[in-house]
């Protein structure tokens, strides 16, 4: 398969923005010095992340491989806290939709989801009764539905998990996937050192940095609004008797919540955790106000969210629960719109967003 030169987004994202058509407005007063902080965001957060996630795909592929060989609910439940590892190590970086993880699709490969039309258990059936060996060639052929974190959650926890694991092909498709994925996971971290070294440097050309600064720049203003509208808002419903708590991400695992906090962990720290960072950027350019702003409303937004202690899937179909989300998402809309008038000052023009016509 060829890759696309274009931005894969996955699924998630691609109902807040279609690809960028990224570029540069006049800001008043000096420009950032993308350079530099493109540097430092790449050396700082992109990379460490990258390669959180190519460590504990690479335990989940080992605990898989563990189990199979001796299923057992030790073994069983090993495997699963290495996925939940290995899926908030994703989470932790699923922002970032440029560079390696666009090629041949890795981002759907990794997580394809919504799944609208349940075209993962459809696939999964298939695979499963299949004599096809679950080789590369599978790989190639096989829909990215079923070659991610999505598929291994269907396999492992299912209510009867254990039992299926221990006939049929499904511990062979298991681990096969888990190995695929931290196949992906590694070369993602790979070519990503690869590209730090070679277009992230230190000292670059003026527009050349500022065309990257719009790549980083959008990994953290667009998916505030996918988060919102994918992982909130369209399971919610309008009122918690309306909610369908199996259009959340990752209900399966009980892991909803968590994804969506690991989300607003990492575009928090993308925007200030960075030497230089976002919120510098902003104070430097004389936006103190509105860089206080947002970072008191990524605090405010997390620690609603902290304060959620029962499963996503529960909160949702409970009234009192369901108005704290509801406000939450209002929060997040909020957080959208500071984020919006952040890049005003900075001068970045992330380009046609697809609700604009919705």
């Amino acid at each position: 398969m060829q890759s696309n030169p274009t931005r894969m987004w996955p699924l998630w994202l691609l109902a807040s923005a279609l690809i960028l058509m990224a570029g540069m407005v006049h800001a008043a007063g000096p420009a950032p010095d993308w350079s530099t902080f493109n540097h430092q965001a790449v050396q700082q957060h992109i990379l460490p992340r990258y390669a959180q996630l190519d460590s504990s795909t690479a335990r989940l592929a080992a605990s898989t491989e563990a189990l199979c060989q001796a299923p057992s609910i030790d073994t069983l439940e090993q495997a699963r806290r290495d996925w939940h590892d290995a899926m908030q190590a994703w989470q932790g970086i699923q922002h970032v939709q440029f560079g390696p993880v666009q090629f041949l699709m890795r981002s759907f490969g990794l997580q394809f989801w919504p799944d609208r039309k349940n075209i993962g258990a459809r696939q999964l059936r298939q695979a499963l009764t299949s004599e096809q060996p679950y080789d590369a060639e599978f790989f190639r052929q096989a829909s990215v539905s079923i070659q991610g974190f999505p598929a291994l959650e269907r396999l492992l926890f299912a209510d009867d998990a254990l039992e299926h694991l221990q006939r049929g092909r499904h511990c062979e498709l298991t681990r096969t996937i888990a190995g695929h994925v931290a196949q992906m996971s590694h070369a993602i971290h790979s070519e990503w050192q690869a590209q730090a070294s070679g277009e992230f440097i230190a000292d670059q050309d003026t527009d050349i940095a500022a065309e990257l600064a719009v790549e980083l720049m959008a990994s953290l203003v667009e998916p505030i609004e996918a988060v919102r509208d994918s992982k909130l808002l369209k399971p919610m419903g309008d009122t918690a008797a309306a909610a369908r708590p199996k259009l959340l991400e990752s209900y399966r695992s009980g892991s909803s919540l968590a994804n969506i906090r690991s989300n607003l962990a990492a575009l928090d720290t993308l925007y200030q955790g960075t030497e230089p960072s976002v919120d510098d950027l902003l104070q430097q350019a004389g936006a103190a106000e509105l860089a206080e702003a947002i970072r008191t409303r990524f605090a405010t937004i997390q620690h609603k969210l902290s304060q959620i202690d029962i499963p996503l899937s529960t909160a949702i179909t409970q009234p009192d629960t369901h108005a704290e989300l509801m406000a939450i998402t209002t929060q997040l809309k909020q957080l959208s719109e500071q984020l919006d008038s952040a890049m005003d000052v900075l001068g970045i023009q992330l380009g046609f967003n697809s609700r604009d016509g919705d």
